[in-house]
């Protein structure tokens, strides 16, 4: 019942953006697409990512929405930063795009990237997940409140499994700041499949998951302790949001649509009207239900109020970033050239 009242709510504005939008086609160049539209995944092919581009792609050809088709390229590494360099150097004519969650403010916040949304033209934001803190079904927390009291009492002892510097990580560093004076110590884990196997094997104490790789782990053995939504999600009524457990975090991850800075108004027009139109098709209406995503839209005016208000969430975030180790290949380096004279002056004396 309450997906159904979110999904007429979320999708009554569509009829309205897609009428405002074919205004637009009128004045496109009628050679565009003249090519196939390659859409760059910066992760590897069978990831959440990946897996959300290819229900566009799907619908956009199922449906005929445009005269070329979309082709995914995947450019997977460095948490996504090697597929978004590539999209920002890419030729701005409409063709190359990029589909990147908050992964893109998130990198730029940490340090794993010098560029960010400012590098782009905005084309849409499609689609919103939430995400939930969980734990080892045998662990000892039985709620969030009680995990980051103990979190707060004993700074750096729970361990934290995470993508340094992805949005993963800083759902966590949303929760720290939600309880002032509570820490947690972070690990390097990678994807979800990654996380569950270290939360199993005792190998952290707690990690956080997308509503949608919850729901697929959750038989395994593992248990939600609270979401990070302003409200309950949909899919799990009878868990508590943070807020509820008196902490002040809320996290969520939206897929953004990102063009090369320079790409002309009206080939971005032209991608949003097909994003759009693509969003009231049945398939993206089913595949958005079984992934437990919101299915919002943003475009225009609503969607750099969007960019603004993900990049203005980071500005209260502190990064305590791991001490750098010493630079092994020196000392090894050093160590072997002091033996080495030493041997040479005992062979000498000798």
């Amino acid at each position: 019942m309450y997906f159904t009242k979110l999904r007429r709510r979320s999708f009554a504005p569509l009829a309205k953006l897609i009428f405002t939008h074919l205004v637009f086609l009128s004045t496109l160049h009628a050679d565009f697409p003249s090519k196939p539209i390659t859409v760059i995944v910066p992760f590897s092919a069978g990831g959440g990512s990946d897996v959300f581009v290819r229900i566009f792609q799907n619908a956009i050809r199922k449906n005929n929405l445009c005269s070329q088709p979309l082709v995914i390229k995947n450019i997977a590494g460095a948490g996504g930063t090697i597929g978004s360099r590539t999209a920002r150097d890419a030729e701005a004519d409409g063709h190359p795009i990029l589909c990147l969650h908050d992964g893109i403010y998130t990198a730029q916040h940490y340090g794993n990237a010098d560029w960010g949304p400012a590098d782009f033209e905005p084309i849409a934001a499609t689609g919103r997940s939430g995400v939930v803190v969980a734990v080892e079904e045998d662990s000892p927390y039985s709620s969030l409140s009680e995990l980051m009291q103990e979190a707060n009492q004993r700074p750096y002892q729970l361990v934290y499994g995470t993508n340094l510097g992805a949005p993963n990580h800083y759902s966590a560093l949303f929760l720290q700041k939600g309880k002032p004076g509570t820490k947690f110590r972070f690990t390097q884990t990678g994807g979800g499949a990654k996380r569950l196997a270290q939360l199993k094997g005792g190998h952290i104490d707690l990690t956080g998951f997308s509503v949608a790789e919850y729901q697929q782990f959750k038989d395994a053995g593992i248990k939600a302790l609270a979401s990070l939504g302003e409200e309950r999600e949909p899919s799990f009524p009878n868990l508590p949001t943070a807020k509820e457990e008196n902490i002040v975090a809320t996290h969520s991850l939206i897929q953004f649509w990102w063009a090369p800075k320079g790409t002309s108004k009206d080939k971005i027009s032209y991608l949003q009207n097909l994003l759009t139109r693509a969003m009231v098709t049945d398939e993206i209406k089913a595949q958005f239900k079984n992934l437990h995503m919101e299915p919002i839209i943003h475009v225009g005016e609503d969607l750099i109020h969007a960019i603004k208000q993900r990049s203005k969430g980071l500005q209260g975030i502190t990064v305590e970033k791991p001490t750098p180790m010493p630079p092994l290949e020196w000392i090894v380096l050093i160590v072997a050239g002091v033996c080495a004279f030493f041997a040479y002056r005992e062979n000498k004396t000798v």
